[in-house]
């Protein structure tokens, strides 16, 4: 990594770069046209966060990031975070591709972030990256128009010499269960049947059903068939016949008001480099090692920076070693704590140190985090993490739940693929009864949850509180929904009291046939307090439920359960 950085800026991307800088201003040029082209299919919304790119010059850099087993295996990645979105690139890989290198690596990660990046919704994984595929090859003539539809450079190999995934294999192929030769194929496949989809059948307009379908739980083969009212095998045949056509082009013309991008690129020091890769490399879960090894280069090549010394303490708060990160922190001298990353990292080791004495936290440090946080959004508002510890901090001081809930949302919306934050957003949904939201929120979270208790957990929940209007579904267990289940079969003077925190813990005690409503709330809290103690729920209990009666929701109160 010892060579000159530059960075380039323009309205929706921001690009750090060692490669070279006429190079990365093209490609920067590039991004915004088709981000131009494609906001008028895919209906991007405005105020879309940027995108930071890593344009690695080599193959050295891009190793030095992701590990020598990822540079052999990969030319470039893609993160969400909670920090914001990052893609990194080996530009040496691309250098063969035509136009430019790392373009259509490039375009293809940039469609997922537009159809990923503010929404749960889940999309089939032949779907997600055929429609990434499909786009990836956007051309500009230069007239005003952009054309898209062309082989992929990747593709082209296995489309001439493979036999295609046959169809259902396709449709029902996840991340999880192919291997690096299917995967590939799942990538041609995909393409190609998106491509028919798109270009050569009149079925385009019901994508959107297949999508709704396969989001509500349809088998993946039943949701395509029934959406396009096909048989399986009249759409295998289609899909056949694609591997031995021409591939037509689409074209269309760039909006009225777009202007192409002039940015310039601007030499940035080593140091904020080295940095801003350190930063990332923590946010999106690298190993420890490759950090490490970052700073023992930092220091030996003089790129050592206090920015990278606040990174490396966010390192060692992520380990739970409190007071190393203290420590680390300490040495950046006091003319400089009021740079937001120092703020950002002294905020989180605030929290996380009282987070780990559970209910026996101090409040008044707790009131000055929460105020740490509300500094950080007010100087930018677009971190989700920092919303997300800001909602943290307000439900253990004892917020009224509406207004830590709007906290929570507002680090919802803006990282929506985040587990914690879904996690916890979708049961306060649920307990406030709101079907349609619950359910668009806790369906794309089912499918890319894996462990069997939490997929139990949702299943039930969903079952309990169906969109759509339908009857909830009995559920049996000791699940919410199961709870909530067996607690409506109960009559007479009733109630239920839960506690449900951040972290999902959740304690429920629920009595019937008190003598009086009460005595019911009395011994249904009772019951929760004993299991609040037993599986450490941080809360306290509340009533929730008086009969059928919901008491205790931010919006849910006199609804019924």
């Amino acid at each position: 990594m010892n060579a000159d950085w530059y960075q380039v800026e323009t309205p929706h991307f921001r690009i750090v770069t060692n490669g070279r800088p006429a190079m990365v201003k093209d490609l920067a040029r590039d991004l915004e046209r088709f981000r131009a082209a494609t906001s008028q299919l895919l209906r991007v919304r405005g105020d879309q966060q940027r995108l930071t790119v890593f344009a690695l010059a080599n193959r050295s850099s891009y190793a030095g990031i992701v590990g020598e087993e990822q540079a052999r295996q990969t030319g470039g990645m893609f993160n969400h975070t909670s920090y914001g979105s990052f893609a990194l690139v080996n530009l040496e890989r691309y250098r063969f591709m035509r136009e430019h290198p790392a373009r259509e690596f490039l375009f293809h990660e940039y469609t997922h972030f537009l159809t990923y990046g503010s929404s749960p919704v889940q999309f089939p994984f032949w779907y997600s990256e055929g429609f990434a595929e499909f786009f990836s090859t956007a051309e500009f003539p230069g007239d005003g128009s952009y054309m898209f539809g062309a082989i992929p450079v990747d593709r082209a190999n296995s489309l001439i010499h493979d036999r295609p995934m046959p169809l259902e294999d396709l449709l029902r192929a996840t991340p999880a269960t192919v291997d690096k030769k299917q995967r590939l194929k799942v990538y041609a496949g995909g393409w190609m049947l998106t491509h028919w989809l798109i270009m050569s059948s009149d079925k385009g307009g019901k994508i959107g059903d297949y999508i709704d379908a396969y989001n509500r739980g349809a088998d993946p083969v039943d949701a395509l068939t029934n959406a396009l009212d096909m048989p399986l095998e009249d759409l295998e045949r289609a899909y056949l016949q694609q591997a031995e056509g021409r591939f037509p082009k689409g074209k269309g013309q760039l909006p009225d008001d777009y202007r192409p991008a002039d940015p310039q690129p601007r030499p940035m020091s080593q140091q904020r480099a080295v940095a801003e890769i350190a930063r990332y490399m923590v946010m999106s879960g690298r190993k420890s090692e490759s950090l490490e090894e970052l700073v023992q280069y930092a220091r030996a090549e003089g790129a050592n920076s206090h920015e990278l010394t606040s990174v490396m303490a966010v390192a060692e708060t992520g380990s739970g070693a409190f007071e190393r990160a203290e420590e680390i922190l300490a040495t950046i001298p006091a003319d400089l704590h009021g740079e937001f990353w120092y703020r950002s990292a002294e905020a989180w080791l605030w929290l996380r140190r009282e987070l780990q004495k559970g209910t026996e936290s101090d409040l008044k440090q707790m009131a000055a985090v929460r105020d740490k946080f509300v500094s950080l959004i007010n100087d930018n508002d677009e971190v989700a993490a920092h919303w997300y510890g800001l909602a943290i901090a307000m439900q253990k001081l004892g917020h009224l739940r509406g207004e830590y809930l709007e906290m929570l949302e507002q680090a919802y919306l803006r990282a929506p693929r985040e587990g914690e934050i879904a996690w916890w957003y979708a049961h306060e949904l649920y307990l406030d009864r709101d079907a349609e939201s619950f359910a668009f929120v806790a369906r794309p979270l089912l499918m890319q949850t894996s462990g069997q208790e939490f997929r139990e957990q949702l299943q039930s929940m969903l079952a309990d509180l169906p969109a759509d209007g339908a009857p909830p579904m009995r559920w049996a267990g000791d699940t919410l929904g199961g709870t909530f289940s067996k607690y409506r079969d109960h009559s007479a003077y009733k109630a239920l009291a839960l506690a449900f925190d951040y972290r999902g813990a959740c304690a429920l005690g629920y009595i019937y046939g008190s003598p009086d409503q009460d005595t019911a709330n009395e011994r249904a809290l009772a019951e929760c307090e004993s299991q609040r103690v037993e599986f450490d729920v941080e809360t306290p209990c509340r009533v929730y439920a008086e009969g059928d009666r919901v008491v205790g929701g931010a919006d849910a109160s006199g609804r019924r359960l």
